[in-house]
């Protein structure tokens, strides 16, 4: 069973259910500027499956200090957005990765350091690693 099939300029093979964890999954985390919760997401991911998927975090904005860019978006095999702008962003200028974003629903509406946000993000990762068929 194919997780998700992704284009890659140098024919990556698909992640299967059978070879994850052996083979990590790699995620985008994206936000508006990267500055709180996609960057904060990625780190959590790396904690909470204990590397068994990558995590990686960009910022639509541009004065995000690193931007979506196709390659990051043909690089991962799921896409996690904050907001549901978020994903409509991605639709317009990428249609092609739009079939691997799912949305956290996570308002800009926190500061670096937010426990608050520590915790919902850690609950959102956990509920997205366990359908993705691993266990967080």
């Amino acid at each position: 069973m194919i997780l998700r099939e992704v284009p890659w300029p140098r024919s990556r093979p698909p992640v299967t259910v059978e070879q994850w964890p052996t083979v990590p999954i790699n995620v985008l985390f994206v936000c508006t500027t990267n500055l709180v919760r996609s960057p904060m997401a990625a780190r959590l991911l790396d904690e909470v499956t204990g590397r068994r998927c990558v995590g990686r975090s960009a910022g639509l904005a541009r004065e995000a200090p690193r931007r979506v860019t196709t390659r990051e978006l043909a690089w991962a095999h799921v896409v996690v957005v904050m907001e549901r702008w978020h994903e409509q962003e991605i639709r317009r200028y990428w249609p092609r990765h739009a079939g691997k974003v799912r949305v956290f629903g996570i308002p800009d509406a926190y500061d670096r350091g937010d426990g608050e946000l520590d915790a919902l993000l850690t609950d959102k990762i956990r509920a997205l690693v366990g359908g993705l068929g691993g266990r967080a």
